[in-house]
């Protein structure tokens, strides 16, 4: 194993508080994250287009290097969408933890 470090959340001990920490991560983590990567990407995009109608209007050389900042923002927007496919994997099997974990406390 890894280096030893403090725990984060107290020994879970009940299905219940299984249930609650899921729940935590879920709402503190997963959807928080997944709010402000598609925040990002808004950004992103409109910086994108931001250098694409700027690079219109000035010298061919400053223009190039603003096409080459908007290519970098299309090639970050792609990286950022993969980030996003993740995470939504990731909260659709914390759901499913959460959903497990209910149904385990009600049997």
């Amino acid at each position: 194993m890894g280096l030893a470090r403090e725990r984060v959340i107290k020994e879970i001990g009940s299905l219940e508080d299984a249930a609650k920490v899921e729940e935590t991560v879920k709402t503190g983590y997963c959807d928080d994250i997944a709010d402000n990567i598609g925040l990002w990407i808004a950004v992103e995009e409109d910086i994108a287009d931001s250098y694409r109608r700027l690079s219109r209007k000035l010298d061919p050389r400053v223009a190039r290097k603003l096409d080459e900042l908007s290519k970098n923002s299309g090639e970050t927007l792609e990286t950022l969408r993969k980030l996003q496919k993740s995470l939504e994997a990731l909260t659709e099997e914390r759901s499913r933890r959460i959903h497990t974990l209910r149904e385990m406390k009600e049997s």
